[in-house]
């Protein structure tokens, strides 16, 4: 059986940047309409509600997926997107200065342009990252093959597997995708996940003390869905489990002799003869 990852998943792992292109469309449009005229002393507010639209979602991002660098890339996206901006409005005679009017559109709509462009050359290369996974399940392995012409191979033993497991979000559900995730014995396909800040207070013989603190204090094991580690979003997940798992069970049955008996049945065979 061979599987690869839909497009819907794809989307769902990586909707931050239809977002943010949706977001950058919505702003460019507003801020061009001829009746949409913003006061300059109403320009802060509305900086404001472009940082909250861009910032929150990515910050939300980096804690869900542990990983800030969500966080850092649209705020390094924010910083050269409003830097162009002021300093190009600071210029004099601005608008003299660029030959064309589309130039000086561009220009004004930096901030929400640097969005659009990164959103969309992250979604063609999202794309052909998508297209290079193949997941190809066989009686002794599960292999999972990505990258550039197939560079990257992982194998899978059966053998090794001790538990397959099925996840989705409810908008998974709906999408009709889901991870079939093949634990093995080394702990391949959990991860842990904790506490990542709280308090703590503590009273000795001659002081008190309390404070917060913040890091992972404790943790729990957590099956994690990953492309590279299971069957990522693919279509129809409950038929790939049932075929995963009826190749396990013929994997686990004791081998026949040419008679048709099992080397068990044989066993306990050799010892009622003895």
């Amino acid at each position: 059986m061979i599987l690869k990852p839909t497009r819907r998943s794809f989307f769902l792992r990586y909707f931050i940047f239809p977002y943010y292109l949706i977001c950058g469309i919505v702003m460019i449009y507003l801020a061009n309409l001829e009746v949409v005229k913003i006061a300059s002393a109403d320009f802060w507010k509305y900086l404001g509600i472009w940082l909250a639209l861009t910032m929150i979602p990515s910050l939300i991002l980096s804690f869900y997926r542990r990983r800030f660098g969500w966080f850092f890339w649209t705020l390094l996206m924010n910083i050269i997107g409003w830097t162009g901006y002021f300093y190009l409005q600071s210029v004099e005679e601005f608008e003299q200065q660029l030959k064309y009017e589309s130039l000086v559109m561009l220009a004004k709509n930096a901030p929400y342009m640097i969005f659009i462009v990164v959103s969309l050359i992250a979604l063609v290369i999202i794309e052909l990252y998508r297209v290079s996974f193949k997941y190809e399940i066989s009686r002794t392995n599960i292999s999972i093959t990505y990258g550039l012409f197939g560079a990257n191979k992982q194998l899978i033993i059966s053998k090794n597997i001790t538990n397959v497991l099925k996840k989705r979000s409810v908008i998974e559900c709906m999408l009709g995708i889901g991870h079939v995730i093949p634990v093995t014995s080394s702990g391949m396909g959990a991860g842990d996940t904790g506490v990542f800040g709280g308090m703590g207070a503590g009273i000795g013989a001659k002081n008190i003390g309390a404070g917060a603190f913040m890091g992972k204090t404790s943790t729990e094991k957590e099956f994690v869905a990953n492309p590279k580690n299971c069957l990522y979003g693919v279509a129809n997940p409950d038929k790939a489990m049932n075929f995963i798992a009826h190749l396990l069970v013929d994997e686990n049955k004791p081998p026949h002799d040419i008679s048709g008996n099992s080397e068990e049945d044989n066993t306990i065979s050799d010892e009622r003869n003895s």
